[in-house]
């Protein structure tokens, strides 16, 4: 039964391959030391060992100096949905909407113990950002591929 849960030394994150080197590579050499340095958290669909996707979360502050997204003070607390991977074999199964929903349930419930407006989500295409869109993600008029969903309406 697969199952989302902290990314821990029994998952085999060397086998990971979701057909993106940059992604492998961030889950197979940094994933772990970021989460001992507190940089990120990361989240695993995985069977107990096998990991079938996964997702990071990270605090970060919005640029609102231009004052983009209206009646929000100049930078602003959100939880950043960071690397997103899908192994090959899985894709096209729907996970990606599943760790996303995930996500955005996490941030929620940190938003309960700390200051968070929005899970932010930075598109690494312009397909990739539609696809954000139309699960409800604002773009952001000063970098059109970063994302934004207020947690006020999750």
């Amino acid at each position: 039964m697969l199952k989302i849960q902290p990314l821990n030394k029994q998952h085999d994150k060397q086998s990971f391959d979701c057909g993106n080197a940059s992604i492998n590579h961030y889950l197979q050499h940094l994933a772990s030391q970021h989460c001992k340095k507190g940089i990120a958290q990361v989240h695993a669909l995985t069977d107990g060992v096998t990991i079938q996707a996964f997702y990071t979360l990270s605090a970060i502050s919005l640029d609102n100096t231009q004052g983009a997204i209206k009646g929000y003070p100049k930078q602003i607390p959100a939880v950043l949905i960071g690397r997103l991977g899908v192994a090959i074999g899985e894709q096209g199964k729907g996970l990606a909407n599943q760790l996303i929903s995930h996500a955005m349930h996490q941030a929620k419930s940190i938003s309960t113990m700390a200051g968070v407006a929005f899970v932010a989500i930075d598109a690494k295409t312009e397909t990739l950002a539609e696809y954000y869109a139309k699960l409800g993600f604002i773009r952001l008029v000063s970098n059109p591929l970063r994302l934004v969903y207020p947690v006020s309406q999750i």
